[in-house]
C-alpha cells in the first residue's frame, strides 16, 4: 500500500512509489576510436548502466552530481553525461529527438529522486 504524505503546500505527494526502471538500446560513443557502439542501457536509482547484452549491464556511469547536456548536430539525437569526478564525458545517442528527451528526463527524475542534485540542476530544453 503506498504512503500518502502533505506537502508545505498542502499538495499529496507519494512516499513509497516504486521507481519503474528504464532500459532500452542507445548507441553510446566509444572512449577511445570515438565510433558510435549499440549498447543496452537501464537506468537504476543513482546510475546508468550498461553493457553488449541485455543480461549483462556490468559498467555504470554514476549520476550522483553528474552533469547532462544536449549534444547538437546534424540530426545526432545526442547527449553527454559528465559524471560528479569529470574525469570521463560519455556520449549517448538516441534513435529520435522524442527517445532523447524521454531518456534525459528519466535521468534527470533519477536524480532528483536520489536527491543528489540541487533543484536547478535539471534543465530540459
Amino acid at each position: 500500500m503506498d504512503e500518502v504524505s502533505a506537502t508545505s503546500n498542502g499538495a499529496l505527494e507519494n512516499t513509497s512509489e516504486t521507481v519503474e526502471s528504464k532500459t532500452g538500446w542507445l548507441s553510446k560513443r566509444t572512449h577511445f576510436t570515438y565510433r558510435w557502439k549499440p549498447a543496452w542501457f537501464k537506468l537504476g536509482e543513482t546510475k546508468l548502466l550498461y553493457g553488449d547484452k541485455e543480461e549483462e549491464t556490468r559498467k555504470s556511469i554514476d549520476l550522483v552530481g553528474a552533469k547532462v547536456d544536449v549534444m547538437d548536430g546534424d540530426g545526432v539525437f545526442g547527449w553527454t553525461v559528465t559524471p560528479k569526478d569529470g574525469k570521463r564525458t560519455f556520449c549517448l545517442r538516441a534513435g529520435s529527438e522524442l527517445e532523447r528527451q524521454d531518456w534525459m528526463l528519466a535521468i534527470c527524475q533519477a536524480q532528483l529522486r536520489a536527491r543528489a542534485q540541487p533543484s536547478n540542476a535539471c534543465v530540459l530544453q
